[in-house]
């Protein structure tokens, strides 16, 4: 027996294919090795029949590439049900797997079949790009007048600028990208809040030429991954055309630099206390982590910092978190708690119970330096060293008196022609505040916000 593709062994080459077919046949029905090598007269030990049987040829199965019949190796008695082998071209090498049991698939790795696979994962690459492209070209979508701009946004813009950007300086990095070294901001969620209001204001918008991998295989004209993506600056200084980066940061820098218009005053108090609430919020989920607490009270948690920074800094606002995390803590080891999230849902109750006992009996808060595990965000930088020119007084300084002992009376003139009055809300800066006074005691209640602020004479 021969064929020009298959060897044959020496040990069954005295036997016809028909031959071969009938041992292998009387052999699955279970007749001992020894008879049938010694009546078909094999010399070779019994345990090893099976090894010396060639292939069996399959007609009705072509090689889509050689069209040429495939060959399968004989199974032996002892292999299970679920043990199926590749069917093969003994030409190219080609094979073709059962994957109907396997949890992994297996993949012929042929010549050919590797150069199909390659070429298909070239079209879809060039398939995705195009639908990229399309979905997101710049030339869709008008440009942002710079003089719309407000506060925030020229300096979210600024901040990016100066650590999110290549030397080419012709986009935006993407906030994964291997080249940044500083935060943006305190927090994952805070950096894709600010790109994300940026880009739904058209300010940046998705540059078409991301990687790839910044955009779903399924449908990548219909949504990306925000830390994945780079952007484009799409804001016009002169006319409508769109400006480079170089100029629109350079715009920004000297607006910025030396000058904070009156009309900047409510935009730059928000974006202070959003971010030291941030900062904040960064260390508390850092002790949290540490001791082990599942910590999820954050919206409540966000008010209390609000008003604990009225009169601390964040500084001193990290004792406060770190004993009322450590009581959580406790809370839950003692058996108190019914879960670690029943445990940290205390938290923010105990860290405004701490403020409220250190106002009213003096306490000298002890103040803390800057976990390392918490650096400090590149906005802080730009805020409170580049424009207020006060080195990390967001960190040192309690927000609250900083605003209204510092930076307003310095930045912000309130005094207009006619009226008397200076007196605004620390909480909004509204000026359409109500003042009563009984006694020693004057409170003042804003109309805007609703908040209210009592002062004593005696203080």
């Amino acid at each position: 027996m021969t064929d020009f593709l298959v060897e044959i062994a020496d040990e069954v080459k005295h036997l016809t294919a028909s031959d071969i077919d009938e041992l292998y046949q009387r052999y699955l029905n279970g007749e001992k090795n020894s008879v049938l090598i010694s009546e078909y007269k094999i010399d070779i030990n019994p345990n090893k029949l099976i090894k010396v049987l060639p292939p069996q040829q399959l007609l009705n199965t072509v090689c889509p590439y050689c069209q040429i019949p495939m060959y399968v190796k004989r199974k032996s008695k002892s292999d299970g049900s679920y043990k199926k082998n590749p069917i093969e071209c003994y030409k190219c090498d080609h094979k073709i797997f059962d994957n109907s049991n396997n949890y992994f698939e297996k993949k012929c790795e042929c010549t050919e079949c590797v150069k199909i696979e390659k070429q298909e994962i070239i079209n879809k690459k060039n398939t995705k790009r195009e639908m990229v492209e399309d979905a997101y070209c710049i030339l869709n979508f008008r440009t942002v007048s710079y003089e719309s701009l407000g506060f925030k946004e020229k300096l979210l813009l600024l901040t990016l600028f100066r650590i999110q950007t290549d030397e080419e300086f012709e986009h935006i990095l993407s906030l994964n990208n291997p080249l940044r070294t500083k935060l943006f901001t305190p927090s994952d969620n805070m950096d894709e809040s600010y790109i994300d209001k940026l880009y739904r204001s058209n300010i940046l918008l998705i540059d078409p030429l991301s990687p790839l991998d910044a955009f779903p295989d399924e449908a990548p004209d219909k949504g990306y991954y925000p830390r994945r993506v780079q952007w484009i600056v799409n804001v016009a200084i002169h006319d409508d055309e769109r400006s480079n980066l170089n100029e629109v940061y350079n715009q920004i820098y000297f607006d910025l630099k030396d000058n904070i218009d009156s009309n900047y005053e409510d935009d730059f108090f928000k974006i202070i206390l959003e971010l030291s609430v941030e900062e904040a919020l960064q260390y508390l989920y850092i002790k949290a982590e540490e001791l082990n607490i599942t910590f999820s009270a954050e919206k409540k948690t966000r008010e209390v910092l609000q008003q604990l920074l009225e009169d601390f800094s964040i500084s001193e606002i990290y004792y406060f978190i770190k004993k009322s995390v450590e009581d959580a803590h406790i809370f839950y080891t003692k058996g108190y708690a019914q879960s670690k999230k029943h445990a940290g849902n205390i938290i923010p109750g105990k860290m405004l119970s701490l403020g409220e006992r250190a106002l009213q009996e003096n306490w000298d808060t002890y103040k803390y330096n800057r976990d390392s595990r918490a650096p400090r965000s590149y906005l802080s930088q730009i805020i409170f060293d580049f424009i207020l020119k006060d080195e990390d007084a967001g960190f040192k300084k309690p927000i609250g008196k900083y605003w209204n002992q510092e930076i307003v009376p310095k930045y912000f003139n309130f005094e207009e022609e006619g009226n008397e009055s200076v007196l605004h809300c620390i909480k909004c800066n509204s000026k359409n505040v109500k003042v009563n006074m009984e006694g020693s005691k004057i409170s003042l209640d804003c109309e805007a916000c609703g908040f209210k602020k009592d002062y004593n004479s005696e203080n």
